[in-house]
């Protein structure tokens, strides 16, 4: 399924215009999460990464630099 995924062609054909956008707030608590590693302190072998996170930021990219990082500690920890 990874590599069906990881092959699976996408094609970007614009944006949606600001008034459009839009901003979610919730997810999983980060005092469920250990920030070391982000494996769940409830589930173990379960890691979060980027919006199903919560944390809610004024815009200008604070979610993506979330995803960016959390996904980052995932994916280099320790499995």
């Amino acid at each position: 399924m990874q590599e069906t995924l990881k092959a699976l062609p996408l094609t970007i054909n614009g944006h949606l215009p600001l008034n459009k956008a839009m901003v979610t707030c919730g997810g999983v608590s980060k005092k469920e999460i250990d920030p070391r590693t982000m494996e769940s302190k409830l589930v173990k072998g379960l890691y979060f990464a980027g919006e199903i996170i919560a944390g809610c930021g004024r815009r200008g990219g604070y979610n993506l630099q979330q995803a960016f990082s959390t996904g980052y500690v995932a994916g280099d920890s320790d499995l």
